[in-house]
């Protein structure tokens, strides 16, 4: 049922868009009507939870912190405009870390650290309402709209993230306290819940900065190398920035 929510709000957002995506152009500082549709291009930072037993086994085997998890985040965001107070949105975005460790209790023959990388990748794609609490510009006679210059705004969405768990380079076998090469991987989906409080800072007639913090709940099931543990957490914290264009 919720994957089935998601698809149709994509489809309505979708539709939308083909019908109200030519919104005309205005003077310097206003649009002849306010506009209907903004693609934003968003870059900022995730802070990972990390709080389930692979990653308390990872750490505690290897030279890891939990956050060595964190890293930066690309995405991007199609939002269209229901009315004055309210938007949905789809956005799509990637994160990824990689950190190179070693065994906290073990040393290969050489004397030398036993190493691996340790990756953490996320595909998150989210449908997402927001709410504006106060207008977002003013109409100036019949053919003039003004953009308000900071508009906050909260709001949360439902969709999917996909996630791939890799640890790369050498392991010990702890009953034989043999060293081999390996390649562990665990690569899955699930559902995610997303809740979001931001501002949008006009600069200018048309484009935009975005300012969000949000926070999502996610988990997925374990497989490949990894399987036999719990589930994967994948809730996190993201502070991003974006800059917009509206139509």
């Amino acid at each position: 049922m919720a994957r089935a929510g998601v698809v149709a709000l994509w489809i309505a957002v979708g539709s939308a868009v083909c019908s109200q995506a030519v919104a005309a152009q205005g003077g310097d500082g206003y649009l002849f009507k306010a506009p209907r549709v903004s693609v934003t291009f968003e870059s900022g930072y995730g802070f990972q939870r990390a709080n389930s037993d692979l990653f308390d086994f990872v750490i505690d085997k290897h030279t890891i912190d939990q956050r060595d998890f964190d890293s930066p985040y690309f995405g991007g965001e199609l939002g269209v405009r229901l009315s004055e107070h309210w938007d949905v949105a789809l956005s799509v975005g990637y994160q990824s870390s990689r950190t190179l460790s070693e065994y906290r209790d073990f040393i290969g023959t050489d004397d030398l650290p036993i190493e691996q990388t340790t990756e953490l990748r996320q595909i998150p794609a989210v449908a997402s309402v927001k709410f504006y609490p106060w207008e977002r510009g003013r109409t100036l006679g019949r053919f003039a709209w003004v953009p308000r210059t900071v508009s906050p705004y909260v709001g949360g969405g439902i969709g999917f993230v996909s996630y791939r768990f890799e640890q790369t380079g050498e392991f010990v076998d702890e009953e034989t306290f043999d060293i081999f090469y390996d390649s562990l991987v665990s690569t899955g989906e699930g559902f995610l819940g997303r809740a979001v409080a931001g501002m949008d800072i006009s600069l200018g007639k048309q484009f935009l900065f975005t300012v969000e913090g949000r926070y999502t709940w996610a988990s997925s099931e374990v497989s490949g190398g990894y399987s036999g543990f719990d589930r994967i957490d994948l809730d996190g914290l993201q502070v991003i920035g974006g800059l917009g264009i509206r139509f």
